[in-house]
């Protein structure tokens, strides 16, 4: 995987205050989830860069995330970055997620899967410039997301989830060999699509 960098499990400063007290009505909710206010806070955080360009400063021209936010439970925020012609790995969540652009151009391809192993369908691709936002519930939470050659600079992304994707277990998938695995929890998956197929 690509480098993790920091650990944002302190308290949240200003900006992450904000965003966190805009989505706390996204923790707990009973019913079916509109994640708009999640699209519309990460929007106007990707589009600090006087903050977020601490960040990216941290992260440097690595290919991998920083946690900016990461408690035990509940929301959490991150920042990330692939190198040039990088995509993720298909994968889902288990929770929803939202995705914004701070700068460069992040290609997003967003899959509808059948059953478990089968391969899913690419159903829609949108190319995320900055402060643009996509946003996912599961189980319609499979994608993949990085750099396409020819799209413009590798981005610098935001990510933020409604809580720690490794207490789940997930799914990822290649979608060029049709294999299919199951990410226990703790198991973050691969970085990149490129890296090779893990054994057993």
């Amino acid at each position: 995987m690509g480098a993790v960098i920091g650990d944002g499990a302190g308290s949240a400063d200003a900006p992450v205050r904000g965003l966190l007290d805009r989505i706390a009505a996204l923790s707990g909710s009973a019913g079916p989830l509109d994640l708009t206010p999640a699209a519309l806070a990460l929007a106007e955080l990707a589009a600090d860069l006087d903050y977020v360009g601490g960040w990216m400063r941290r992260l440097g021209d690595a290919s991998g995330l920083v946690s900016m936010h990461a408690p035990e439970r509940g929301p959490r925020l991150m920042l990330a970055h692939r190198l040039g012609g990088r995509l993720s790995a298909v994968h889902d969540h288990g929770t929803w997620v939202a995705i914004a652009a701070v700068t460069g151009a992040e290609t997003h391809r967003r899959y509808e899967r059948g059953a478990a192993a089968d391969v899913p369908r690419l159903a829609e691709t949108a190319v995320l410039g900055p402060a643009d936002v996509v946003t996912m519930l599961p189980p319609e939470d499979v994608h993949d997301h990085g750099h396409v050659l020819g799209s413009g600079a590798p981005a610098y992304v935001l990510i933020l989830t409604g809580d720690d994707q490794r207490r789940y277990r997930r799914n990822e998938w290649d979608v060029a060999s049709g294999r299919h695995r199951i990410l226990q929890p703790g198991d973050l998956g691969r970085w990149t699509a490129d890296e090779p197929w893990p054994e057993g």
